[in-house]
């Protein structure tokens, strides 16, 4: 760089010296400001298959509600494990993110919670309902919609959007939005666990 040159530092009143010192103190620079900008995507990059991959087991309910219509008298055993799996994710998810933002962490659970309370309603009624014979291919009410979870759903993509944002205005903007949010609707409820092959879900009140 030309800026560099004996010249240059004759004018800044620098011997000629300086120069690799000066030299050595800018790489060191640019590499620690490489090494931040590397982290910085490197988290958002982390966040974002965290998001990803909660969004995508809260969604697993809408599979689980069509397995559960179409499920045998038989198939107790394949479909609580993957009931209880799909439960052990949608709590691991909403903990960790949680950690990651409190206000993520609250739209992610008003979010689960919809998605939840339509879904289970569903595979309830499936559930008592088997039978060997063939269902035919139908769509189930556990779609979203304005009637099911499309408004809850649409606020945490947009949340999730926000937090991954490098604006940190964006960020803010969001924390706000989540916390008005927080005040005005209160904080989500805690659902059961699925615990035996006679229902997919235990009653809330049955004891541990």
């Amino acid at each position: 760089m030309a800026w560099l040159s004996t010249t240059g530092f004759a004018f800044l009143g620098l011997g000629s010296e300086w120069a690799p010192i000066f030299a050595a103190t800018l790489a060191a620079l640019v590499a620690a400001v490489t090494l931040a900008l590397n982290m910085t995507a490197a988290r958002r990059d982390r966040r974002r298959n965290l998001y990803s991959d909660a969004y995508r087991a809260t969604m697993s309910w809408i599979e689980m509600a069509y397995r559960a219509y179409h499920a045998k008298p038989d198939e107790d055993g394949r479909f609580l494990d993957a009931y209880h799996k799909l439960w052990e994710d949608v709590r691991y998810f909403q903990g960790w993110l949680l950690m990651e933002s409190a206000e993520l962490g609250y739209s992610f659970a008003q979010f689960k919670e919809a998605v939840q309370v339509v879904c289970e309603a569903v595979i309830e009624s499936s559930w008592q309902k088997r039978t060997a014979e063939t269902k035919p291919l139908v769509e189930l009410p556990v779609e979203p919609s304005p009637d099911t979870f499309r408004s809850e759903q649409d606020h945490f993509l947009q949340d999730a959007r926000d937090q991954l944002s490098p604006n940190p205005w964006r960020r803010a903007m969001m924390r706000r939005r989540v916390q008005r949010r927080i005040g005005a609707e209160g904080g989500a409820r805690v659902s059961g666990l699925p615990v035996n092959a006679a229902s997919p879900r235990a009653s809330q009140t049955a004891p541990l």
